[in-house]
């Protein structure tokens, strides 16, 4: 086990963020209201066979599917966000040593061990790319945020009872690597940087390429380490462009100072969520037909009760809109709903035909298959999360 928290001989401890207390609670509030449509789907058609024994009422099973389904992809989510936000990864530095506990989620196993200072043979400084989320790191409600962090990470060489391993240490604050290099480099433990990108690599990949004295160059670090560090990652380019002019030959993929200058300046950026242009045109769509429907319903044209026809169209609409997402994760539908309620309704405001007649119960209609797609709107959401994750495995 690791030593407590408390114990004053720990120079310094790195642990994963939890999730901010507001996104942690509307987390719970938005599960919660999942797993109550879910049983609402499963009970209610149940509920009506045995009430009223009507045929229609036997449609209505239909639901159970999808309401299973809903309730399976809840407690799975509402899990895993538990035992994110339990078991953290923890790395501390000692004066003599490395303590450290790393959870793998993917087949739930923990990795803990103490790496003894005196068998590190080297600690190589890089970069590695960490994906956003809003809901664990504080942040203004107006504030634009990036999709990606460019962050600095340590991988510590050391010599087991075998053979030689790595330990990746991720950091989210350069503050916080300075203390750990700090300390490292008093300690007498070589400093390397690198420009390679190996955090998803496996451990036997990052010992080879970290092994390959062209990835890497000392790194004589001595205060500042955004400025030392590109200015390392300078000298690598340098070094590697000769290289490649002598031997006409181009280079692997690198973390090159200019190119992470660019991914870092265009994430700062980017916002949190941009319309892409298929959001444009399938939301300007739905406001078109929603606007044409009334006016045909009101000359007769279109029967006034289109609750139907409109369910059609929200449901090709919802599966094309979730499809197409970058960002996939349920809010998405969620937003849909939001947006095309909204639309609809300020469109049916200002229309004098929805004052009375054949495009008031046009109008009425549409409202009613938005809230019936409240229901259905989670089949695409799950037929697209399914193939989703085929596609990435």
């Amino acid at each position: 086990m690791l030593i407590a928290s408390t114990d004053r001989n720990c120079i310094h401890e790195r642990t994963d963020r939890r999730m901010e207390p507001f996104y942690w609670i509307l987390t719970f509030e938005a599960m919660s209201f999942l797993l109550a449509l879910a049983a609402a789907l499963v009970a209610g058609p149940i509920y009506l066979v045995f009430r009223y024994h009507a045929w229609w009422t036997f449609l209505l099973l239909l639901l159970l599917l999808p309401g299973a389904w809903l309730a399976r992809f809840t407690i799975r989510y509402l899990r895993t966000a538990i035992r994110k936000n339990r078991l953290l990864n923890r790395f501390r530095l000692y004066g003599d040593r490395i303590e450290y506990r790393i959870y793998r989620r993917e087949d739930r196993t923990v990795r803990e061990d103490t790496v003894p200072l005196e068998r590190i043979e080297r600690v190589y400084v890089s970069k590695y790319i960490a994906p956003y989320h809003y809901a664990y790191r504080k942040s203004k409600l107006t504030e634009q945020q990036p999709y990606f962090h460019i962050l600095p990470i340590l991988y510590v060489v050391y010599r087991d009872e075998w053979k030689n391993r790595v330990l990746a240490v991720p950091f989210y604050e350069n503050y916080d690597t300075e203390i750990w290099l700090k300390e490292l480099r008093s300690r007498g433990i070589p400093l390397w940087a690198t420009n390679k990108l190996l955090s998803e690599l496996p451990e036997e990949d990052q010992l080879r390429m970290l092994g390959e004295e062209a990835n890497s160059l000392p790194f004589p670090f001595e205060h500042h380490l955004h400025k030392e560090f590109e200015l390392i990652l300078e000298e690598m380019e340098r070094r590697e462009r000769a290289e490649a002019t002598i031997a006409n030959n181009g280079g692997q993929q690198e973390l090159r100072p200019n190119e992470a200058e660019r991914t870092g300046n265009a994430a700062e950026s980017s916002p949190r969520f941009v319309p892409q242009r298929s959001t444009w045109v399938i939301f300007s769509l739905l406001y078109v037909f929603i606007f044409a429907g009334i006016k045909l319903a009101d000359k007769g044209i279109l029967p006034s009760d289109g609750t139907v026809l409109c369910l059609v169209i929200l449901f090709v609409a919802a599966t094309v809109y979730q499809y197409l997402a970058k960002r996939f994760i349920f809010w998405v539908p969620l937003r849909f709903l939001l947006f095309t309620v909204v639309g609809w309704l300020l469109i049916g405001v200002v229309m004098p035909e929805t004052d009375a007649g054949p495009g008031e119960e046009f109008m009425i209609s549409a409202l009613s298959a938005v809230i019936f797609m409240a229901l259905f709107v989670w089949l695409p959401f799950g037929i697209v999360y399914w193939l989703r994750r085929k596609r990435r495995t």
